[in-house]
């Protein structure tokens, strides 16, 4: 063992109610997306309070670390780096940061009934009847962008119907992801995106056999 590997590791020093440099940072930047603030700011705050507290996470005994990494997966450095990032709240924050990701890529009941000509009872039935894919972020119901297009009938995703009927076991965040990642069983002249496989006539069964595989990892 080196000198330096003697030495006791240097520890971050928690400070779990940020400091109001932090939260002016944070209002600038809620500010910056020149979006509802308060609605922004009330979904990152249910998102928070939905993931466990980090104390209440188990850790890893020194022996399982040390086998992680006598294992070559990760060198030493690599090891306490990821565990310095998640003692400090990177999965919670990488959550938070994915939800906002996914609100900029959803439309408001307003936005849906100005696009499609709708009005409420219209768009309540829409949703009722499973023609539209609704999701509830922080008491607000707000609609994912993958299923408009404005090329199609009606300005909706083909096939959307069979579409959401197949998603109701999956998180609206997962969805927006698979829905603009393109699949290797989607290939039409290249590899697709689920929405491009719909807008250019695909079928179903292959959106199905994603979401198999996916169950089964």
């Amino acid at each position: 063992m080196t000198a330096d590997e003697s030495q006791p590791k240097a520890t971050v020093r928690l400070q779990p109610r940020p400091s109001k440099e932090a939260m002016h940072a944070l209002e600038d930047a809620i500010a910056r997306v020149n979006g509802d603030g308060d609605y922004i700011a009330r979904a990152l705050a249910e998102s928070l309070l939905a993931e466990r507290p980090m104390t209440d996470e188990p850790s890893l005994t020194p022996e399982e670390a040390e086998y992680l990494i006598s294992s070559g997966d990760f060198t030493r450095e690599e090891f306490e780096d990821i565990a310095s990032r998640v003692r400090r709240g990177a999965l919670p924050a990488g959550a938070a940061n994915a939800l906002v990701a996914g609100l900029h890529r959803t439309m408001s009941d307003d936005d849906v009934r100005g696009f499609l000509d709708l009005n409420d009872p219209e768009l309540n039935d829409f949703v009722t009847e499973g023609r539209l894919y609704a999701v509830e972020v922080a008491g607000q119901r707000r609609f994912p962008w993958w299923q408009f297009s404005l090329s199609s009938p009606g300005k909706l995703l083909p096939r959307l119907t069979e579409i959401i009927a197949l998603l109701e076991e999956e998180h609206w965040i997962s969805v927006s992801g698979l829905m603009s990642t393109p699949q290797d069983t989607m290939v039409i002249e290249g590899k697709h995106t689920p929405v491009e496989w719909f807008r250019a006539g695909g079928g179903i069964d292959e959106l199905e056999e994603i979401l198999e595989t996916q169950r089964w990892r």
